[in-house]
């Protein structure tokens, strides 16, 4: 009866089984939000583990720019080394080249006068070598024309000898026929011989 009693009496001024209720709902979402966290805390950690890879990537990479950096700058001081090298070098040879300058000058008229000079040899070679072209070109045309001559020769020397050779082979077939006959004719007067022989001893 208590017990039963117990059971319907207000708790701290709320019924008992509402107190379980919100509890057990308070619970529920307690527990829920912590998965939930948890879950985050998953998704924290993986994005910090590529986070840290990607710093890690980043570290390399910047480690290559800065060797690479070291390299350039060595590359440039070297560099810078010898263009100052070479501008001493052209600095020492610049009286060497002002003295040459000044010898061209001088040597310009007979420069001058070796160019026109020049020039009039090329122009009298230009016609030799016109004149000679054109000695070639004609002895060429004639050298063809007596080839075509020369070949003309030649075709109809080869046409009456082929025609003199039709000619004397005909002749031999005829004289071959002829003594191929000349057996059957030994023959027949061989007979006309006996029969003769025979007529006249009878």
């Amino acid at each position: 009866m208590e017990s039963n009693t117990f059971k319907s009496v207000m708790f701290g001024g709320f019924d008992r089984q509402d107190v379980i209720s919100y509890i057990e709902k308070t619970s529920q979402e307690t527990t829920a939000a912590m998965e939930a966290l948890q879950q985050e805390n998953e998704a924290l950690r993986t994005e910090q583990t590529a986070a840290q890879t990607q710093l890690e990537a980043l570290r390399q990479e910047a480690e290559s720019c800065r060797l690479e950096c070291t390299r350039l700058k060595e590359e440039l001081e070297t560099q810078s080394a010898a263009r100052d090298a070479l501008k001493r070098e052209l600095d020492a040879l610049k009286p060497e080249r002002d003295a040459l300058l000044a010898q061209v000058q001088e040597l310009k008229p007979q420069a001058d006068s070796y160019q026109k000079a020049k020039e009039h040899i090329g122009n009298i070679e230009c016609e030799a070598r016109k004149r000679a072209d054109e000695l070639e070109a004609a002895t060429n045309e004639r050298l063809n024309q007596l080839l075509q001559q020369c070949k003309q020769q030649y075709w109809a020397l080869t046409s009456t000898f082929e025609t003199a050779s039709a000619h004397v082979t005909g002749e031999m077939r005829k004289i071959e026929v002829s003594i191929s006959q000349l057996p059957v004719s030994f023959d027949k007067l061989g007979v006309d011989l006996r029969a003769l022989e025979e007529t006249l001893n009878g």
